[in-house]
């Protein structure tokens, strides 16, 4: 029996990355992006890095720049229906989530996520200066779901899990049950329970 379900955030809770609508408001050069996200899939820099490269591309915003940038997001149809019918069978929805835990947490306050069920990347900024601590590596959420598991008391054959990317095969590992939600990787899709377009279909698999 399904006692929790998590969720990616970036193109399963919400449209946009995080990532992006930061890029898109302080006017981050594409190339520049661009670059940054090759070293790492490269191997050439680790997350963290990656982080403080791209947030060195934004002009030195405030902690409030950041939040209105970033409450710019589209949420995903029917995800707000979709949790609180989930919620009503007792099952417990997570966010697990290598975007910026400034937007994880509004969106856990939109849908009645509690906040200690949120683990995403922080980004603050102080007297003009970002800084930034990764939690969640890309392809490292499995371990995080192992934690939870632990802390939790609940087992992984009782974890749904839902992504739409390559790195949410490592949020796949650590799940019973596997979503792959408008999948933009054939990878992820290959090894998916279910591969789904609609977030409602959760509820008809999940009884």
């Amino acid at each position: 029996m399904i006692k929790a379900i998590i969720f990616d955030m970036d193109g399963t809770l919400i449209t946009e990355s995080s990532w992006e609508l930061l890029h898109s408001y302080f006017h981050a050069h594409p190339q520049d992006v661009l670059k940054n996200q090759e070293e790492y899939f490269s191997h050439l820099i680790d997350y963290e890095t990656w982080m403080q490269k791209d947030m060195d591309l934004w002009d030195c915003p405030s902690q409030d720049m950041l939040e209105e940038a970033l409450s710019t997001y589209t949420l995903e149809p029917y995800a707000q229906e979709v949790v609180t019918s989930l919620k009503s069978k007792r099952i417990i929805p997570y966010i697990i989530s290598s975007g910026i835990d400034i937007l994880a947490r509004l969106i856990g306050e939109r849908l009645g996520i509690q906040e200690n069920h949120i683990f995403a990347n922080e980004i603050r900024c102080e007297n003009g200066v970002l800084t930034g601590v990764c939690h969640v590596e890309p392809f490292s959420k499995d371990t995080t779901v192992l934690d939870l598991s632990r802390t939790r008391s609940i087992s992984i054959s009782q974890i749904a899990a839902v992504g739409d990317a390559e790195p949410d095969i490592s949020l796949f590992r650590a799940a019973i049950l596997r979503f792959a939600y408008k999948p933009k990787d054939s990878i992820i899709a290959g090894i998916a329970d279910y591969i789904i377009d609609d977030l409602r279909t959760i509820l008809e698999i999940i009884k």
